[in-house]
C-alpha cells in the first residue's frame, strides 16, 4: 500500500465481492450514532500498526488469510487492495495465493507506519506468497466477532478516518479500497471517514460474522455505525 496510511492503536495494540464475509450488501445508509455509548473522536490514540499492501497487476485475483496474535480471517479479492487489523496483537502475518494461472504479477508488503518491514511477490501460476512480522507459530481461531470495514470506493481515492469502539480509538491514512478487519472490539464500532481528494462519494460497507449489516455513501465526510 503506497506508504499512504497511518493506523494507530491502544490496548492490545487492517472488489465489492473483494471481503469474505462481505458477498451481498443488505444494510442501508446509516449515518446515525445513536445508541454508541463512547465518545465519538475522543477515544484514545496510540502509535501506528502493522498493515499490508496488495499490489502487481490490476484486476490480478487472490484469496489470502491474515492473522495476527489470536485471530485470522479469510479475504478475497483483486489487485490493489491495502488490509490492515485494528485494535493488532502481534505476531503478524499474511499469505496470499493466485487464484488465477497467468503470469500476472502478486506483490505483498508488510509495513508498520510509512516504514516496510517484509515484502515478497510471484509470478507464477496460482503462487503463493507470505510477509510476517514477529514468530507466528501457527494460524489462529477465525476472529469472533468478525467485524469488517470495507472501503470499496471511489477507486484510488485517499482519506483520513477515524475507527473507534467503546473503549478506543485508530486513526487511519489511506487509500480505497481499503479492508479494515476489527480484532475483539469492545462494543459499538464507528468509522469516521473524510475524504481526502473528492474523486466521488464513498461506498463503505460493514459486515459482521460474514453478513453486511450497514452501509454508507456520500461525500466529502461519512459515518459508519455498527446497529
Amino acid at each position: 500500500m503506497m506508504g499512504r496510511r497511518v493506523l494507530s492503536q491502544l490496548g492490545r495494540s487492517i472488489a465489492a465481492l473483494a471481503v469474505g464475509g462481505l458477498l451481498v450488501s443488505t444494510g442501508a445508509c446509516n449515518n446515525s450514532l445513536g445508541g454508541f455509548s463512547g465518545s465519538v473522536g475522543n477515544t484514545p490514540k496510540a502509535p501506528p500498526v502493522t498493515s499490508y499492501k496488495i499490489l502487481g497487476a490490476a484486476g490480478e485475483p487472490f484469496s489470502a488469510v491474515v492473522s495476527d496474535g489470536i485471530s485470522s480471517w479469510q479475504i478475497s479479492g483483486s489487485v490493489p487492495m491495502d488490509v490492515a487489523v485494528v485494535n493488532n496483537l502481534p505476531p503478524d502475518r499474511l499469505v496470499a495465493t493466485k487464484q488465477s494461472g497467468d503470469g500476472g504479477k502478486l506483490s505483498i508488503e508488510l509495513v508498520n507506519g510509512a516504514r516496510v518491514i517484509d515484502v515478497a511477490s510471484t509470478t507464477q501460476a496460482f503462487g503463493t506468497v507470505s510477509v510476517q512480522a514477529g514468530k507466528p507459530t501457527g494460524v489462529p481461531p477465525a476472529a469472533n466477532p468478525d467485524l469488517r470495514i470495507f472501503v470499496s470506493g471511489p477507486a484510488g481515492e485517499r482519506f483520513t478516518a477515524l475507527i473507534e469502539d467503546n473503549s478506543k480509538g485508530f486513526l487511519v491514512d489511506d487509500r480505497a479500497p481499503a479492508l479494515f478487519l476489527f480484532d475483539s472490539p469492545n462494543g459499538t464500532v464507528v468509522g469516521t471517514f473524510d475524504q481526502v481528494q473528492n474523486f466521488g462519494p464513498f461506498e463503505i460497507s460493514m459486515s459482521l460474522n460474514g453478513v453486511v449489516v450497514t452501509t454508507a455513501s456520500g461525500a466529502p465526510h461519512v459515518v459508519i455505525k455498527e446497529p
